[in-house]
């Protein structure tokens, strides 16, 4: 789940650190202004609302998701707002899904009975089918996208990427809102888990601290394989 705020005159500014968006995720949005409930749902009209409530400090806070590749605009007041979603399906993922789907790659006897024929259209259509259901259940796997992003972590923007994934991995998992600095304990995620993630915090802003990148790096992956065993283990 990502965070986005537009400030007191809709003026926009990213919280969160990635500048892409997987398709599913949750984005959260902070209004600030002159602004009411109807328009705001007006203007997400083509997004799935999961929440829309309004905030002591007369703000709204808006989280929604959206499952279009490519970059949605969202007109909101007088202010455009770009998101870029990008599909977690692999390129040779989906390689073999266009190959599949391409009715040059099938062959039809043309000596068969028309049952056999339609039988066999039928069953090409559901291996399709299956094929793609398994590739979107996959590419919404949140241990998938944890991993494809923690491929992307590199000695210049570990300190803000290894926090992203392992906030975003616990959000996708257990509906939590560590993106937004909400940290709280909730099974199996201990209180030394989210030490881990306040000092990675702490390292973010604080540029002139070092630390060992491979380790942080580790220590990540060790927090996300015991939270999926737990997981397995509560089933």
């Amino acid at each position: 789940m990502k965070k986005i705020a537009i400030g007191i005159f809709l003026l926009l500014s990213l919280l969160s650190f990635g500048k892409e968006y997987n398709i599913g995720d949750k984005i959260t949005l902070k209004i600030e202004g002159v602004i009411n409930k109807s328009e705001i749902e007006k203007a997400l009209k083509d997004y799935k609302i999961s929440s829309l409530e309004k905030g002591k400090d007369g703000s709204y806070i808006v989280t929604f998701s959206t499952y279009k590749v490519g970059e949605n605009e969202i007109q909101i007041g007088d202010k455009k707002l770009k998101i870029d979603v990008v599909s977690t399906i692999e390129p040779s993922e989906k390689e073999i899904y266009e190959a599949l789907s391409n009715p040059n790659n099938t062959y039809i006897e043309t000596d068969y009975p028309h049952m056999g024929i339609l039988a066999t259209i039928a069953g090409i259509i559901a291996v399709i089918t299956a094929f793609f259901m398994h590739l979107v259940d996959r590419a919404k796997d949140p241990y998938i996208i944890f991993k494809k992003g923690m491929s992307k972590v590199n000695e210049s923007n570990w300190k803000e990427k290894i926090s992203l994934e392992l906030r975003r991995y616990i959000d996708n998992m257990y509906g939590t809102n560590f993106l937004g600095g909400e940290y709280k304990i909730v099974y199996p995620i201990t209180e030394e888990d989210i030490d881990f993630i306040k000092n990675m915090d702490y390292l973010k802003f604080a540029p002139n601290r070092d630390g060992d990148y491979l380790e942080y790096k580790k220590r990540t992956f060790e927090i996300v394989e015991r939270l999926r065993k737990e997981k397995k283990n509560s089933v």
